[in-house]
């Protein structure tokens, strides 16, 4: 399995592929330093189903051309987020061109799921859960699609732009605590910015790494670097020199896009998973990352 989370600056895409090469998108955010387009990228393609993790233009920027150039098979959202939801909560800021068209397509189709389940293969789960449009959220953020992806024993989470109080409320739900426990590599909610830290989810589930989706450092709300890092395990960067006195490879804690550009994260059948960013300093070559690939053994021995 391969699961791609792309450059986009201040926003979200990524894109799961299964090992029957079906994909799910999640978020069609693009990116314009450098310049990445959804749009293009899938221009022709099959989209199995198009999951809107939070309905903020900066999840949803390229949806208007992603929706002409690509065959999408399905698409999914927060089931109690209606057309009539998203224009309340839109109403004082107004709809640029992406959340307007989510706004017809929820309109014309409806919210939730419409089409099929994506079928990504028989070892691939994915699976969501989310807090309820009404009180006490009224706000997207809040509402955001938390999302699990699993297959042969590795689990990830896409934590959308959850904000504090809404991790909160979905850590009332057992089995929401059950599926945390699992994961390996937690997509930082909300670009991984102070509001989307959550103490209570780093007690239940230590994973090896966090990944933030986001644009250069202008805030102090951004400086959250160090918070992930002691909450998270670390796994050794298989193709950097180790350590002359431990003899131990250097371990990375927290991936980011604004460093590490484009992450793609490729999984094997024994739930091993090895990190690229495209802007690794110290590229492997093909002969070394298939080896690497196939030598794997648990999650946390590589990156």
């Amino acid at each position: 399995m391969r699961i791609e989370i792309f450059d986009v600056g201040h926003g979200g895409c990524a894109v799961i592929t299964g090992p029957n090469g079906k994909q799910l998108m999640l978020d069609c955010g693009y990116g314009t330093a450098p310049f990445w387009f959804p749009s293009e990228e899938y221009r022709g393609k099959r989209l199995e189903c198009l999951a809107f993790m939070n309905l903020d233009e900066d999840h949803l920027e390229d949806l208007p051309r992603l929706w002409k150039n690509a065959d999408i098979g399905a698409i999914y959202s927060n089931p109690t987020v209606t057309d009539e939801a998203l224009a309340s909560m839109k109403r004082q800021h107004g709809m640029n061109d992406g959340v307007r068209f989510a706004h017809v397509l929820l309109n014309h189709f409806g919210s939730g799921r419409i089409g099929a389940l994506a079928d990504l293969g028989s070892e691939v789960r994915v699976w969501s859960y989310c807090n309820t449009y009404g009180d006490p959220f009224t706000d997207t953020n809040n509402l955001s699609l938390a999302v699990f992806v699993s297959y042969c024993g590795f689990t990830t989470l896409f934590a959308g732009d959850l904000e504090t109080r809404g991790w909160k409320l979905l850590l009332q739900n057992p089995f929401f605590r059950r599926d945390l426990a699992k994961v390996s590599v937690l997509i930082a909610s909300h670009h991984g910015r102070e509001n989307g830290k959550c103490d209570e989810v780093l007690q239940i589930v230590r994973p090896d790494i966090a990944v933030f989706s986001d644009d250069a450092k202008r805030y102090s709300t951004q400086e959250t670097d160090a918070w992930y890092r002691y909450r998270v395990t670390g796994i050794p960067v298989i193709d950097q020199t180790p350590d002359l006195r431990t003899g131990l490879l250097p371990r990375r804690h927290v991936y980011t896009t604004r460093r590490d550009g484009t992450l793609t994260i490729d999984v094997n059948r024994l739930g091993g998973y090895l990190v690229r960013p495209s802007r690794a300093m110290n590229a492997l070559g093909i002969a070394e990352f298939t080896n690497a690939l196939l030598g794997l053994r648990t999650p946390s021995s590589v990156a």
